[in-house]
């Protein structure tokens, strides 16, 4: 008889850390597929290129001014990269393009010389203040800039996308973190309907609510902890096996810092949410009556 109940007591304790490693993976997968979305937007959103192009008769030296200017991070913090194009560069680059010199064919070089800036994702964020058009304005007062030529279409698209991005994750996480709660807790009250009867005995004979509830919030951080481990490594297996079948391409050591607090939140939310439905659990049985338990 022991025996059997020592059995459905590992029982229950498996199937409660079971049920939170199990929810705590969707919701870990999860955020890691927001974070890795994010990140390749935002790469994708930094590859954009803006062409300052600087009138002909602009010499090195006015045109390097410019580029320290440029990449001077308290001016423009903003700014990730700057390449300047001289007449001559411009003129080979479009003579290997075109597998023909047409400087020899028409006698002069027509093209300008120019600046690529590459712009941090977060210029179009809004709390910043600075935008693409601020960014250009200020290039324009320069008298030797012509023109600053740019994908504008796809930087809106991509500010579109990374926007409607960021508040599908925020939705489909809060979403699946209501559920997660739910079913964690509904595991749990489960767990503790089985111990009505023994929490109950206890409360008759004198026993204080703390001394009542100690061993059960004990166990339920225990639970937790042992959730989000399992889950945390169920997590980096998958990533692991996905990465090297699919070859991504994934930098774990240059996501190292971001994994390590993914799986702190993953962590900290199985034991919080194990914690509060075992104690709220308790409480309920320990206010219910008598007549109730049955």
């Amino acid at each position: 008889m022991r025996n059997r109940k020592s059995v459905k007591l590992w029982g229950t304790h498996t199937s409660t850390v079971l049920s939170i490693t199990l929810v705590l993976f969707v919701l870990g997968l999860l955020m890691l597929i927001g974070l890795h979305s994010y990140q390749y937007t935002n790469s994708i959103e930094e590859g954009v290129l803006y062409n300052v192009i600087l009138s002909p008769d602009t010499d090195d030296d006015t045109a390097m001014a410019l580029k320290a200017q440029l990449e001077d991070k308290n001016a423009y913090p903003y700014v990730k990269d700057v390449h300047y194009i001289s007449k001559d560069e411009a003129a080979e680059n479009f003579t290997q393009e075109l597998g023909d010199d047409f400087v020899a064919f028409i006698g002069h070089n027509p093209l300008f010389p120019s600046l690529e800036v590459a712009l941090k994702s977060n210029i179009l964020d809004a709390n910043n203040g600075r935008t693409v058009t601020q960014f250009i304005s200020q290039l324009k007062m320069n008298e030797f800039v012509e023109d600053v030529v740019y994908q504008e279409n796809m930087v809106t698209e991509l500010n579109d996308t990374l926007r409607k991005l960021v508040w599908f994750m925020i939705g489909i996480m809060a979403l699946l973190l209501f559920v997660s709660i739910m079913l964690i807790n509904a595991t749990i009250r489960i767990a503790i309907y089985e111990k009505r009867f023994t929490i109950k005995t206890m409360q008759l004979v004198g026993a204080k609510r703390g001394f009542i509830i100690a061993p059960y919030l004990r166990r339920s951080v225990l639970f937790g902890f042992l959730g989000g481990i399992i889950a945390i490594a169920l997590v980096v297996l998958l990533v692991y096996i996905v990465n090297n079948q699919f070859n991504f391409g994934i930098d774990f050591a240059a996501n190292l810092y971001y994994y390590i607090c993914l799986g702190g939140v993953i962590l900290v939310l199985g034991i919080v949410i194990s914690f509060v439905s075992t104690y709220f659990s308790l409480l309920r049985y320990i206010r219910t009556s008598d007549s109730k338990l049955y």
